[in-house]
């Protein structure tokens, strides 16, 4: 029987069986060793501290030992990278952060001194800084129409807090939207026959659908706009003392006996007739103005606007400036209601707007014609605008409106004495004015079918419109 090829000693270790010990093997060598090192290297502090010796807790120390220890330079520096890196991290936020708050304050800066160019008023307007002590808050009704939205612009550009209120019926936001992000403006979406409650210095009072198509079309509510919204900004007026204004009209002359139309002329009025509901809605509005002088010691003003005409004319308002340059701008029949033997006279809004700015702000508070004098036949007026459009409009004549007056020219001899004032432009340098800014709408919009002399609800322009009935803008 072989024998086997190993056997065991007395001290348990497994040899040859002819060569007894010579060959130990490496895990009982291995045991063995790491018997004695665990005598020798156990730390002190484990035997002082009367602990348990724990194998698994001393080869864990010693595998620690065993990395490699980086010098203390490369410690550091390498703990002071992230820091680096973390610091210029903050410093580039804080300068990205004080820069985009220098850019905002430039801006804001920039915003709050000047209007923005947009399509209606494509360029820029400055406005001043003023101190509180010569700076007004001025309320305008009816400012976002044609004459109310120029109105705007003189008195931002003179550096007062500007508030529009308005209903949209026949204004249009475009005509104020360069003002909506300076920090002196501010819109009121409001009917003015609803009382509101306000703190300004000045009032001037527009609201009212001023062209026959758009006032006719509501009559109730045009009446309703010259006498509850008149009354409303009179109690407003009264209680926080602030002078107002009121746009009053020439229409107060009726079809007229006498000529030029002075300011003590009492009038010619058909108080049933379909622009009775305008008409005498403005002769009723004066006397309450002066009633609300005479009894509650209210600072009035009263300006009775004749024809006026420029830039943000509501294209289909009917009247015969506009009517007239969109008619032959299309090469479309001018149509003239009448004989074309009825005379008008026409002012550029740039005027009015000074003569509302001096009535005003000067002391005389009794009613002034601000008009031009200058008189043109409306036939006369009619080839005027075909000539100057280079059109190939027929001149087309139809039948008479009922009340249209037959003659219209102001004296304006009271404004010239009182508040210093006379129109400036010449009709023919405001008519270039008036079609470029009617091409521009045109080739905006596309066709544009002009208003006839009935009664029509406001068409076009819509941006900014607010639906439901009211009250907008005097454009005499």
């Amino acid at each position: 029987m072989e024998r086997p090829r190993f056997q065991y000693n007395e001290r348990g270790l497994r040899v040859r069986n002819k060569e007894k010990s010579r060959y130990v093997s490496l895990p009982s060598l291995t045991m063995l060793l790491a018997g004695c090192m665990i005598g020798v290297f156990l730390p002190s502090t484990m035997l002082q501290q009367n602990k348990t010796p724990d194998i698994n807790e001393w080869i864990s120390t010693q595998d620690k030992a065993k990395a490699p220890v980086a010098p203390v330079a490369v410690v550091q520096e390498e703990n002071a990278v992230p820091s680096l890196r973390r610091s210029l991290q903050d410093e580039e936020n804080a300068t990205d952060s004080t820069d985009a708050q220098k850019r905002v304050m430039e801006q804001f800066s920039l915003l709050s001194s000047q209007s923005i160019p947009t399509p209606t008023t494509p360029y820029v307007m400055k406005t001043p800084k003023l101190p509180d002590s010569h700076r007004k808050k001025i309320l305008i009704t009816g400012g976002a129409g044609f004459v109310g939205s120029h109105l705007v612009d003189k008195l931002m550009q003179e550096g007062h807090e500007v508030i529009v209120m308005d209903n949209f019926f026949t204004g249009q936001k475009k005509n104020i939207m360069h003002w909506m992000q300076h920090p002196n403006f501010s819109l009121i979406v409001h009917d003015v026959t609803e009382p509101i409650t306000l703190e300004v210095d000045q009032i001037y009072h527009l609201a009212c659908p001023a062209s026959p198509p758009h006032y006719q079309y509501n009559p109730v509510k045009t009446i309703k706009t010259s006498t509850m919204g008149t009354i409303n900004m009179l109690g407003l007026a009264k209680r926080i003392k602030a002078r107002m204004l009121l746009t009053s009209t020439s229409e107060i002359y009726g079809d007229p006996k006498e000529h030029p139309q002075k300011e003590s002329y009492w009038g010619n009025v058909n108080t049933v007739g379909p622009r009775s509901c305008y008409d005498e809605g403005k002769r009723v509005a004066e006397t309450m103005m002066y009633s609300y002088r005479n009894q509650n010691n209210v600072d009035v003003r009263v300006a009775r606007i004749f024809n006026t005409f420029g830039p943000r004319m509501h294209p289909n308002d009917g009247r015969v400036v506009s009517n007239f340059i969109i008619q032959s701008l299309q090469n479309k029949p001018m149509t003239i209601y009448g004989d074309g033997k009825n005379t008008r006279s026409f002012q550029y809004v740039s005027d009015l707007v000074d003569g509302l700015h001096a009535l005003m702000n000067g002391d005389y508070d009794m009613p002034v014609n601000l008009g031009n004098p200058d008189e043109f036949t409306v036939a006369d007026f009619a080839q005027k605008i075909k000539t100057m459009t280079n059109s190939e409009s027929e001149i087309l004549f139809l039948e008479k409106s009922q009340d249209d007056p037959s003659q219209r020219r102001p004296s304006i001899e009271t404004a010239k004495e009182k508040i210093g004032w006379e129109p400036k432009v010449h009709v023919d340098e405001g008519l270039k004015h008036a079609i470029k800014y009617f091409k521009s709408v045109l080739d905006a919009d596309g066709e544009i079918i002009p208003t006839g002399p009935g009664a029509a609800k406001p068409k076009g322009g819509s941006a900014g419109q607010v639906s439901g009935g009211g009250v907008k803008t005097v454009e005499e």
